[in-house]
C-alpha cells in the first residue's frame, strides 16, 4: 500500500514555484505537461495500474480522504481489497466489517446503492464495526457502488479521519466521479457513456477530459487520470481544474510528432 507521499508524480514544489504568478497562460502550461509526462510514463517500465492511480487519486484530491480501497466479496461472502491506498487503516477497516458481519461497505454492496457514515462515534447503525473503526481512528466512511457496462465490480471506499466529508457536501458526488473512473479502468471499457452516467458534474468533467482527449488522443479514462494527476499537483479540487481548462480551452501548442504519444501503444 502506498502513501500519499509515495506517489513519484507529485512534484508540488514545481507545482508552487510555477504557480505563484499563476494565469490563463501558466495553467494550460501545466495541465499540458503534466499530461504529456502522464504519458511518458506509461511507457518507461513498471507503474501503478490506471485504476491505482485514479484511487490513489481519490486520497489525493478529495479533501480529507486518508485511505481508499476497491473492495468486493470473496466466495465466502467476505470482503476483499484488491487495491487499497492511502495509509494502512483501509485494509483493518474492511477486516472489522468480516469480523462483525456488518459495515457501510456491506450495505453497499448488498443495497448497490452509496452508504455515507455520520460521525462514526454517534452513528447508530453498525454498534460493533463503529466501535472498531471508531478505535483505528476513523471517523467518516463513503462506501460508493462500482459500475461499469452493465456489471456490477464492488465498492469504492473512501475513508476519512476527520469530520470533512460530513462538512463537504461534495464528497459523495467526487466519490461517484471517482468510483465511475476506477470501474472503467477496471473492466478496459471505451464508452463515454459509461464514465458519465449520472454523475453531478458530469457537463465540465466530460468538456475537459474531451478537450484532453482530442489534443492527446487518449481514451476517457486516461484523460480523467491526467486531471486527477494535474489537481493533486495544483492543489486545485478537480472542478476547478475542469473548469479552467474548459474557460481556457488552451494547451500548449501540438508537441512534436516524436514526443505525441497514443495511449496503449
Amino acid at each position: 500500500m502506498l502513501d500519499r507521499g509515495s506517489r513519484p508524480w507529485i512534484h508540488q514544489e514545481q507545482a508552487d514555484d510555477r504557480l505563484e504568478a499563476a494565469g490563463v497562460n501558466e495553467f494550460a502550461e501545466l495541465v499540458a505537461q503534466t499530461a504529456l509526462s502522464f504519458l511518458n510514463e506509461t511507457r518507461s517500465g513498471p507503474v501503478p495500474t490506471l485504476v491505482e492511480q485514479i484511487v490513489a487519486g481519490a486520497v489525493l484530491v478529495i479533501p480529507g480522504t486518508a485511505a481508499a480501497a476497491v473492495e468486493n466479496l470473496d466466495r465466502q461472502g467476505l470482503l476483499h481489497a484488491p487495491i487499497a491506498e492511502g495509509d494502512a487503516v483501509a485494509r483493518s477497516v474492511m477486516d472489522a466489517q468480516n469480523t462483525s458481519g456488518e459495515g457501510p461497505c456491506l450495505d453497499a454492496l448488498r443495497d448497490n446503492k452509496q452508504v455515507m457514515t455520520g460521525d462514526l462515534q454517534t452513528d447508530p447503525r453498525w454498534p460493533e464495526f463503529a466501535a472498531r473503526a471508531t478505535e483505528l481512528g476513523v471517523r467518516v466512511i463513503i462506501c460508493t457502488p462500482m459500475e461499469a457496462a452493465g456489471r456490477r465490480l464492488g465498492v469504492l471506499s473512501l475513508m476519512s479521519r476527520t469530520l470533512d466529508f460530513v462538512q463537504d457536501e461534495e464528497a459523495p458526488t467526487m466519490a461517484a466521479v471517482f468510483a465511475a473512473h476506477a470501474a472503467v479502468a477496471l473492466t478496459g471499457a471505451r464508452r463515454v457513456e459509461d464514465i458519465n452516467r449520472a454523475l453531478t458534474h458530469r457537463d465540465v468533467i466530460g468538456q475537459a477530459k474531451g478537450i484532453l482527449m482530442e489534443r492527446f488522443q487518449v481514451t476517457p479514462d486516461v484523460a480523467f487520470a491526467m486531471l486527477v494527476r494535474t489537481s493533486s499537483v495544483t492543489n486545485l479540487k478537480l472542478r476547478d481544474v475542469c473548469d479552467q481548462l474548459c474557460l481556457t480551452g488552451v494547451l500548449l501548442p501540438d508537441p512534436p510528432r516524436s514526443r505525441r504519444l497514443r495511449s496503449g501503444t
